[in-house]
């Protein structure tokens, strides 16, 4: 909507979306499927030679303006023989109410005149109801008119003989143009129609026999010396005429075919000179007319009327009738003021004229696109876009060609939201790490065996020999170097982002600190069972050690394998977290910001209601 109502003329913005939106129209609402559609015609009209087909899917929307713009798509880019597919479509919403029957009755008017065949099956589906409007039934009975030819004429004239006696006036008259334009369309009907039009001269309703005699003088001019008898007939209503329309068509008739008629026109005349002042100015130009023509024709019966006539308009109170009234005097009565034309007064007044073409009042709409404002109004609105003529050469078609580009993924870049890890037959850890992490387990076994022994023995052969627990005690320095050694190897080859190999230092580091906490009190107890001198007590307190020993053994190794093997990897980084601590640290700025603005506004509110 915005590409319509800034830049309508930028169709090169349209190539490389061209073939997007017509993938996405079935996904588009329905209020955008119209935006789009009439779009994509425009565009079509542009940038294709032949008519351009278009999927039919939006045809069974239940949005009547999706399915129009879909019917004038298919009117102005498909081929003829695809236009059938919009019929039932558009029939079907004459089902809707009366605002939706009148703009698609509009545009089912303007396709029945260049498509007769489109409608022609669903012909009853046109027929006036005695529950519909004025306007529908007037758009009805056009379309009916339209779709009339020799085969289904006598069908449509009964129906026709119907609508015309109907209570509505306007639709009554109507009908009655639409059997002179039957009749002069189709020839084999129009002896048929005018004998039924003169039927109707005498029915009592003044608006069906106005209309009549209009039509009937239309006829006529087709054929006026095969139907002198009906003028003749015409001329004797005349006095039971009172519509100014149909009284100003006899005296055009009477004036214009005055030689067929020589005894009936001069006795009209001298009728309409006892009335001339109290007709309407149409009626009274008319009548001017019959007398010009008179005078020139027998002037020797006419001459007196015509001068009285004259002299009754060069006083009227219209414009209009002074100045013909003037030109027609200075044309045919010659005088020494007269100028050439009054030689030329039978040839321009008396020339033979062409009957006039009775067409719909639609035929003129179809240079504006169906379902447009501007074709409902019969006038350009304001914004509205005129469709081009189709280009005698396509343009290039390779502008709407579209590369697909993949983005491409930079090595090491943080990976935001829910994505799933692919599956792969990798470990987690390498096989080096798993071979340390297989010997410091080892050596932890030994190294906790060695010092088991050493304490058994120091604790037996404390009291015999003091230099043996020297020799424990430097053996357990020994061991402790070892671990700090493999500690310090595991600590540099351990992977950064690992945040469950912290986990497992760390306990590995207290069970090294609590070993080393069981050595120093076992070396304190040896010394002070070497003093006291009894076995009995050292055996004791070799006992207590040993529950000690045993109490805190799964503390070194059970619990971290288990947390290895259950730990579930993490697929965020040491970037990762730095990455969230620096969004937490932004959205506790923010909160104390917000926090801090909340009081310095109730402070100022308080202030404010103090009056301070």
């Amino acid at each position: 909507m915005a590409f319509e109502e800034v830049c309508p003329d930028r169709i090169d913005l349209i190539h490389k979306n061209y073939r997007k939106l017509c993938n996405l129209l079935v996904d588009v609402e329905e209020w955008g499927q119209v935006v789009i559609i009439h779009m994509l015609t425009r565009y079509a009209r542009t940038q294709f030679v032949s008519p351009w087909r278009e999927v039919s899917y939006c045809l069974s929307s239940r949005n009547t303006l999706v399915v129009m713009a879909v019917s004038q798509l298919y009117w102005h880019l498909a081929p003829k023989h695809e236009l059938s597919i919009i019929t039932k479509s558009l029939v079907r919403l004459l089902r809707s109410h009366r605002e939706v029957q009148y703009i698609v009755l509009q545009n089912i008017a303007t396709m029945s005149i260049q498509r007769k065949g489109m409608f022609e099956p669903f012909m009853k589906s046109f027929y006036v109801r005695s529950t519909d409007a004025t306007h529908i039934k007037t758009l009805k009975l056009e379309i009916l008119t339209n779709l009339a030819n020799e085969a289904n004429i006598s069908t449509i004239l009964r129906e026709f003989q119907t609508y015309v006696k109907s209570q509505d006036k306007a639709f009554a008259a109507a009908t009655i143009q639409a059997i002179g334009r039957c009749a002069t369309n189709i020839s084999e009907v129009t002896d048929t129609c005018l004998n039924g039009l003169v039927l109707l001269l005498s029915n009592r309703d003044e608006t069906v026999v106005a209309e009549s005699v209009v039509v009937i003088k239309k006829l006529l001019q087709t054929q006026p010396s095969q139907h002198s008898d009906i003028i003749k007939h015409m001329a004797k209503l005349f006095d039971n005429i009172t519509v100014s329309m149909a009284r100003a068509s006899i005296l055009w008739l009477m004036g214009e075919y005055c030689e067929h008629v020589p005894k009936i026109a001069p006795d009209v005349l001298r009728k309409m000179a006892k009335t001339f002042t109290s007709e309407e100015d149409i009626v009274k130009l008319q009548t001017v007319n019959l007398a010009a023509k008179l005078y020139l024709t027998n002037s020797k019966q006419t001459k007196l009327l015509t001068q009285y006539i004259l002299n009754l308009g060069k006083y009227d109170q219209s414009y209009d009738i002074r100045d013909r009234t003037r030109f027609i005097r200075q044309l045919i009565v010659p005088n020494e003021k007269s100028g050439a034309l009054s030689k030329y007064a039978r040839r321009i007044l008396m020339a033979p004229k062409p009957a006039p073409v009775l067409q719909s009042a639609f035929k003129d709409r179809d240079r504006f696109q169906l379902g447009t404002l501007s074709h409902s109004l019969n006038s350009q609105a304001n914004g509205y876009l005129e469709l081009s003529d189709w280009p005698a050469v396509a343009p290039d078609q390779s502008v709407r060609i579209v590369e697909v580009v993949e983005p491409v993924k930079e090595a090491g870049a943080p990976v935001f939201g829910k994505s799933k890890p692919g599956k792969s037959d990798e470990k987690f850890y390498s096989d080096s790490e798993e071979e340390e992490e297989e010997e410091e387990e080892g050596s932890s076994s030994e190294d906790s065996s060695s010092s088991s022994s050493e304490e058994s023995e120091s604790e037996s052969e404390s009291e015999e020999n003091s230099d043996d627990s020297n020799k424990s005690s430097s053996s357990q320095s020994d061991s402790e170097k070892k671990k700090k050694t493999l500690k310090n190897k595991k600590l540099q080859q351990q992977k950064p982002d690992s945040k469950d190999r912290k986990q497992k230092n760390g306990s590995a580091v207290k069970g090294e600190s609590r070993s080393e906490s069981e050595s120093a009190s076992e070396s304190s107890s040896s010394e002070s069972s070497s003093e006291s001198g009894s076995e009995l007590d050292s055996d004791s307190d070799s006992g207590t050690d040993q529950k000690k020993n045993t109490r805190f053994k799964p503390v070194q190794s059970k619990p971290v394998t288990t947390q290895v093997e259950k730990k579930e990897v993490s697929l965020l980084d040491l970037d990762d977290c730095e990455l969230v601590s620096e969004i937490l640290l932004i959205l506790q700025f923010t909160s104390f910001c917000y926090n801090f603005g909340f009081v310095i506004l109730c402070y100022c509110h308080s202030q404010c209601s103090m009056g301070l």
